[in-house]
């Protein structure tokens, strides 16, 4: 009977491993209920920036600063928002999600073996970070090949519900990276 069983389990586990990635998007990553939560993060924030704008005096804000911001003003930081929720029926799934890289550092070669996958060109750059639950923090046991830097990707892998602190910004999740392609809509 034992034999049967571990035949079993192995027959599952390579019919699973055959089976196709789930395609996600961004979206499927945020737990029912945290758009909300998200918008009143937000709110509190600007209210926050609107309260201090209106108690400092603005030629002080706008003084000296390659962007027009003075250092230590209201708007030369923004933190980010959101939270570290997920949702627990994609751990361990394997997945397909497009996104852009965010390398962390670069071999001689041009390849990696870790990143942030971003929901959009500039993100944590440019821009304040996404929520926690919309960055992916993305580990590849072999070099990745960057190619070009700029262009979006399909990242597929294991996708854990395992959290990376970092200083570009915070991921809920994590991929274990197996193969990646070209975004080509």
């Amino acid at each position: 009977m034992r034999v049967f069983a571990l035949l079993c389990a192995l027959l599952f586990a390579s019919v699973a491993a055959a089976q196709p990635p789930k395609t996600l998007y961004w979206e499927d990553l945020i737990p029912e209920g945290e758009i909300e939560e998200l918008e009143r993060l937000y709110d509190a924030y600007y209210a926050n920036i609107e309260s201090k704008m209106n108690t400092q005096d603005w030629q002080s804000m706008f003084e000296a600063g390659s962007d027009g911001v003075a250092e230590g003003s209201a708007l030369d930081f923004m933190p980010q928002l959101g939270t570290f929720n997920v949702v627990e029926e994609l751990d361990g799934a394997h997945v397909r999600i497009p996104g852009f890289v965010l390398p962390f550092e670069y071999s001689a070669s041009g390849n990696i073996r870790e990143f942030l996958l971003v929901p959009y060109f500039g993100a944590c750059i440019h821009t304040p970070p996404p929520p926690p639950n919309q960055l992916v923090y993305v580990t590849a046991e072999k070099p990745v090949p960057l190619g070009e830097q700029w262009d979006a990707i399909w990242a597929t892998g294991v996708l854990r519900a395992t959290r990376n602190m970092n200083d570009l910004g915070n991921a809920a999740y994590t991929l274990e990276i197996k193969s990646w392609e070209t975004y080509d809509g």
